[in-house]
């Protein structure tokens, strides 16, 4: 992202018009352009490093500080691009149009007696009629927590062999169901990448198309003394990005039960 106001720019869908006779004369179709701005985020993690905590350890803590460090700034990669999932999304050539999820075509999925794998069929029924990976075929993701992962490890249709090669019982783990990959994150940890309001987690269900970043600064990690402070030097980690919805279509939300 370079400035203040940066735009992700896609297209709606055209459709083909039958023509009869010859030397027919040219009509433009229209084809609408998708105009959505991105606000760019900064985020910063710094940790200060006392040498007399140094000389208690057994290892050099500034490399495991700097791992820690860009660890929580990955978590913040996932936090901004949950947020822009349901966020209203400003439009128009000067984004001067907020559209809701709701408006923009977002449809929910309530999965709040425990998500089943008929939850996953009616995730992938909405795209089917929306067309979404019909012409071409996209990847599909569904985020999720420990909880919903929990809930599928108990469905037939995704652990079975008769059904599933996945081996999901033996690995302890699943990783897709109905042609749809399962990320997971954590449920009971302080800050939650999902949210959860009223007891109600609003989980994601969105195609590789349904969320477009900007990122204005690479993450930087440096490793600098602190001469303001006796003995200590700090590790601080920058980055500074965003994230839109691109289409309400294209992402899902799926409300399950904490």
């Amino acid at each position: 992202m370079v400035g203040d106001r940066f735009a992700y720019d896609g297209l709606g869908a055209v459709e083909a018009r039958e023509i009869n006779g010859r030397v027919v004369p040219t009509q433009f179709d229209n084809l609408e352009h998708n105009r959505r701005k991105i606000k760019r985020r900064r985020f910063v993690v710094t940790l200060p490093i006392d040498s007399s905590d140094v000389r208690g350890m057994l290892i050099d803590p500034e490399g495991a500080y700097a791992e820690a460090s860009i660890r929580a700034l990955e978590r913040v990669f996932d936090r901004v691009g949950v947020e822009a999932a349901f966020a209203d999304a400003q439009t128009g050539r000067e984004f001067e149009t907020p559209v809701t999820f709701a408006a923009d075509g977002g449809a929910t999925v309530t999965a709040t007696g425990g998500i089943t794998y008929e939850d996953l069929l009616a995730i992938n029924k909405g795209w089917r009629n929306n067309e979404v990976g019909t012409d071409i075929p996209e990847s599909k993701l569904l985020l999720i927590t420990g909880t919903e992962e929990e809930d599928f490890m108990a469905e037939t249709e995704l652990t079975s062999g008769d059904f599933s090669r996945q081996f999901a019982v033996d690995n302890g783990e699943i990783l897709k169901g109905a042609g749809i990959n399962f990320l997971i994150y954590g449920a009971d940890v302080p800050n939650p990448i999902l949210s959860v309001t009223g007891g109600i987690r609003d989980a994601v269900a969105t195609t590789g198309r349904g969320l477009a970043y900007g990122l204005s600064k690479e993450m930087s990690v440096t490793v600098m003394p602190r001469p303001d402070y006796v003995e200590t030097n700090q590790v601080q980690i920058i980055g500074e990005l965003g994230a839109v919805r691109t289409e309400g279509t294209l992402v899902q939300k799926v409300q399950t039960t904490v």
